[in-house]
């Protein structure tokens, strides 16, 4: 599955937002191979987007709306898809995307809370092996007739292939889909490389898609993707098992949309960029992943400059609001590093700390 555009119009303090997910001219000598829908060259879209922005600039928001929006389509449960708008104003959702088969498909939504309902409008065209992402834009036809009743909007979508990894959203993972002997592989080469004191990890014999690590006298079990006592792990640790499950995830799947959001807080620089490594080289054709980092360190990989986008606020009329800036747009010489262009703040992407330099006067 892969997205390609996506807007938000009053969803989680997204107003007037818009976020591309394609390119427009073919990288050479790129590290990420096939940054194009499989069969079709011209029909470009961003494979990894490295997603970076200071404190409370959307990234986790972005990602909690992605998944409602997939639920949705799936299951067509309007008074949860209402719970994403702001407040008692009207939300608007737009979001185009591929799934099976060569078909653009676009949804808008513009979803009342007061009412909870949803007004939808479904377009979809036939990808032909000419087309770029902008030509079939301009081919979309109105499907809504054929998405009327309950259960067609999901069947015109094809079933759709996603995970998301972030703490404050997935309470516990599902593991059922992925290969025991894949997931204990993986969770043995990054626990054991976070903590060597946890290399003693196998398949619990008592337990479904359960592991048992083992210290010394002690047990810690990983019960369907959730860790059950956490007590007894450092914060890197848990962070590294639900890395590992993720990792595992993108072994096993296929055609699938990956959002992992911030989970390297506690994991140090040089570990989250191999891993990130493993996880690009693991990406398959048709397959995205959206990975948002604090890590400036991410920013010294050897990655096409469309990977890289930067969230940020921006005051307007007294308001505040989210938009997106892409490194592609700014910096168009391939020996332009993206690390000193955030350093130089050309993204206007660092935070404004100047009530901290009134703290600091107010002290001498």
């Amino acid at each position: 599955m892969i997205v390609l555009n996506l807007k938000l119009n009053h969803i989680y303090g997204f107003d007037d937002f818009e976020i591309n997910f394609t390119y427009p001219k073919k990288i050479v000598n790129s590290i990420i191979p096939e940054e194009h829908l499989a069969d079709r060259p011209r029909f470009r879209y961003k494979k990894a987007i490295v997603l970076m922005g200071s404190n409370a600039t959307g990234k986790t928001s972005l990602g909690r709306a992605l998944l409602e929006i997939f639920r949705y389509i799936q299951t067509e449960n309007e008074q949860r898809l209402s719970e994403i708008v702001q407040g008692n104003a009207i939300g608007n959702v737009q979001i185009d995307f591929v799934n099976e088969g060569f078909q653009l498909h676009r949804l808008t939504l513009t979803i009342d809370k007061t009412k909870q309902s949803v007004e939808r409008r479904y377009e979809n065209c036939k990808i032909l092996s000419s087309d770029t992402y902008e030509s079939c834009v301009s081919k979309l036809i109105d499907r809504t007739e054929n998405v009327a009743t309950p259960g067609a909007l999901s069947k015109a979508a094809e079933p759709l292939r996603y995970r998301f990894a972030y703490p404050e959203i997935e309470h516990k993972l599902n593991v059922a889909e992925i290969d025991q002997q894949t997931l204990l592989a993986t969770l043995r080469a990054v626990v054991g490389t976070l903590d060597p004191t946890l290399r003693n990890i196998s398949i619990s014999k008592e337990l479904k898609n359960s592991f048992v690590i083992r210290r010394k006298n002690e047990e810690i079990i990983i019960q369907e993707g959730k860790l059950l006592n956490r007590e007894a792990l450092s914060s890197g640790t848990i962070e590294g098992i639900d890395v590992a499950i993720f990792l595992a995830s993108m072994l096993t799947g296929k055609e699938c949309f990956y959002y992992c959001d911030e989970h390297f807080s506690f994991i140090q620089s040089d570990i989250e960029q191999r891993i990130f490594g493993l996880m690009l080289c693991r990406l398959k054709g048709n397959e995205q992943m959206i990975f948002t980092t604090h890590n400036t360190d991410m920013l010294d990989l050897n990655l096409p400059k469309h990977s890289f986008a930067f969230l940020r606020k921006v005051a307007e009329d007294g308001d505040y609001h989210i938009n997106v800036t892409y490194a592609s747009d700014i910096l168009k010489r391939n020996t332009d590093s993206v690390r000193n262009a955030v350093e130089n703040d050309m993204f206007k992407s660092l935070p404004d700390d100047s009530l901290l330099d009134e703290l600091e006067a107010g002290n001498e």
